[in-house]
Parts: C-alpha cells; structure tokens; sequence
C-alpha cells in the first residue's frame, strides 16, 4: 500500500460518490451534480491516492485563520485503520495552529475522532436540511 497525498487534485464527482459508497458516507451519492456542488463549495479539499484510485477524501471549509469545519471524512473500508483518515485529518488542522476545526461525526465513526486528540463538545446546535 503506497498510499500519497494531495491538497491540490481533485477527483471528479462521480470518482467522489463511489468512495462514498464504499466507506460508506452517508451523502447523495445519487445526485452526482450535488455532489459536484458541493465540493465546488468547499475551499478544503485533501485527497489520499493508492496510485489512481481515491482512498480517501476530507472535505471542509476555512477562513484560514480563526474558524474551520470538516464536512466529510471519508476512507476506503480497504485503508481504514491505517493512518489514511488520521492524516487527512493532521493536514487540515496543521494549515494554521490558529484555526479552532469542528465536525459532526457519523453514527458510525462517533468515538474515532476521541482517539486523535480531537476534543467532544457539547454546545452545538444545527439547522436541519430539507433534502
């Protein structure tokens, strides 16, 4: 496993919804022009790659200096457990050390981010979507 990383390549949508599939991720991965939107929306973008094939993608916003959110963590169940998501996750919160990062965990990853440092809060409040 030679797994790379990239800040700057950026897998088609579609490329995108299957990771999703396999990880699995609840997303739209029906709705590719959704999906395509939604990272068109993102300014955080990091990708992990065994040779050409996506084994992994954070997505996420940031102002860069004070407020940070990680939308979507999601890791080929292949590359899971080992350090794929970790990594993702240190390049997103190592761009600045001033930057406070947030996210919503999955049902299914809800202790993962506990073993990485990542600290619980209890104080959020969200907005349902209507679709």
């Amino acid at each position: 496993m030679q797994v790379s990383y990239s800040s700057e390549r950026r897998p088609a949508a579609s490329v995108i919804a299957e990771l999703y599939r396999r990880s699995p991720l609840y997303r739209p991965v029906d709705d590719v022009e959704r999906i395509a939107s939604m990272y068109e929306g993102s300014n955080v973008v990091l990708t992990a790659w065994d040779g050409e094939s996506l084994v992994g993608i954070l997505r996420g916003w940031s102002d860069g200096t004070y407020d940070g959110y990680v939308c979507d963590l999601a890791i080929d169940p292949d590359y899971q457990k080992a350090g794929v998501g970790r990594e993702l996750l240190r390049m997103a919160t190592s761009q600045n050390a001033r930057v406070q990062w947030v996210l919503r965990a999955s049902k299914i990853a809800a202790e993962y981010y506990g073993h990485l440092g990542w600290k619980k809060i209890e104080n959020g409040w969200f907005w349902p979507r209507e679709s």
